[in-house]
């Protein structure tokens, strides 16, 4: 006998119609979604889970031509839409509907101000909420195949199935704790579009060894990195197929000037020399004419003196007090390098910024400027304001 399914599989648009506007009425939905990237530059969606209440659906987007309805219901202000670990997906649908869903909430950036481990997983999530323990059978499907079997569909299925009773659950911690505004700024953050973006003049300091570079050379590992992904978004490949990170580097080292220098350069095939090797040393001569006052440049990096390490590891332990008094893993709250750059360039730190400003961030400031003094009580760290 067939297993009774709790969810609708929606593969029309009329069905589609018909679930956005029962979800419309609702309060909250939670989303995950199902893609293929191995072998693209933008990410193929081959599955939308979505469930408020009782409803549960599974929406296959290469079955429908009309998703008008579902763009629209992912930006109803009234309609709080709630994920997992959520930037690849907000990144899919934004890449999608060229609109990023909101309002949004994040269960992975709940759990962090309540105290569980950092950047814990779902299926740790739910195990730990419900207790309920996720398969991990289909992780690698293909969700671009169709049919889908019932099994693939149903683990797809789980990933909302008990998002809700997390989502919930983590609600009530939140107000109960009062540290529901700890995450707003964030949330809110998470539906801007730049987050999105890319930025060109930046693609460069993501470059596999790119810190070998400087002066010219960085400005041409960053006009390569401009031109492979140009290449890569207008044929929709991945980058690494095109040039990889290396011999983008070794291209920026090496400034070949011509097509016989060009073809010594390892790694870099035959047929790459052949179809773009023209241009490559366009790009390399152009670069080279570049104002040196607009070549990139690293970061500087800056070292702390001998108060400044000192003073850090008074921070790091008056954070390990506020972590234990707030009940959250010190690794969520910071780490030795938010201390840094607390001390180096305080802009940079994670600790000025949302919760971690409202938890650390302060009461840190604070002590660091003198406004307050650390005692020792029955063997207790504790701040003393002056």
């Amino acid at each position: 006998m067939p297993k009774q399914l709790d969810y609708d599989y929606i593969d029309s648009n009329e069905m589609l119609a018909r679930l956005c506007a029962e979800l419309a009425t609702a309060n909250y939905c939670v989303i995950d979604t199902e893609f293929i990237r191995e072998s693209t530059y933008y990410p193929e969606l081959a599955l939308i889970q979505i469930a408020s209440g009782e409803r549960l659906a599974c929406i296959d987007p290469l079955a429908i031509s009309e998703l008008a309805p579902l763009a629209e219901l992912l930006v109803k202000d009234s309609l709080l839409k709630v994920f997992h670990s959520s930037s690849q997906d907000l990144e899919i649908l934004y890449q999608k509907f060229g609109q990023v869903p909101t309002p949004v909430f994040d269960t992975q950036l709940a759990a962090a101000v309540l105290g569980y481990n950092q950047q814990i997983s779902y299926a740790d999530l739910v195990q730990q909420v419900t207790g309920v323990e996720l398969e991990k059978k289909h992780t690698r499907a293909n969700w671009m195949r169709r049919p889908l079997s019932q099994e693939e569909l149903d683990y797809a299925m789980d990933d909302v199935r008990y998002l809700m009773s997390v989502y919930e659950t983590l609600n009530e911690k939140l107000e109960s704790t009062r540290r529901f505004n700890w995450l707003e700024k964030d949330l809110i953050a998470m539906s801007d579009p730049l987050n999105y973006e890319v930025r060109m003049d930046q693609l460069w300091k993501r470059l596999k060894g790119v810190q070998k570079l400087k002066g010219v050379k960085l400005q041409i590992a960053s006009e390569l990195a401009q031109w492979r992904e140009e290449l890569a978004q207008r044929q929709n490949r991945p980058r690494r197929w095109i040039v990889k990170d290396e011999v983008i580097v070794e291209l920026a080292r090496q400034a070949p000037g011509d097509i016989g220098a060009l073809s010594r350069i390892r790694d870099l095939s035959d047929k790459t020399v052949r179809r773009h090797g023209d241009r490559l040393l366009q790009i390399i001569a152009h670069a080279g004419q570049v104002d040196a006052a607009q070549w990139p440049q690293h970061d500087k990096v800056k070292n702390l003196n001998k108060q400044q390490l000192a003073l850090g590891d008074c921070l790091m332990a008056l954070c390990r007090v506020i972590a234990d008094q707030n009940q959250v893993a010190l690794a969520t709250l910071a780490t030795r390098k938010d201390i840094d750059n607390l001390l180096l360039n305080q802009k940079s730190s994670r600790l000025t910024q949302g919760w971690r400003f409202i938890m650390a961030g302060e009461q840190l400031l604070e002590f660091i400027h003198g406004q307050s003094s650390i005692s020792v009580d029955r063997e207790k760290l504790r701040f003393d304001p002056r």
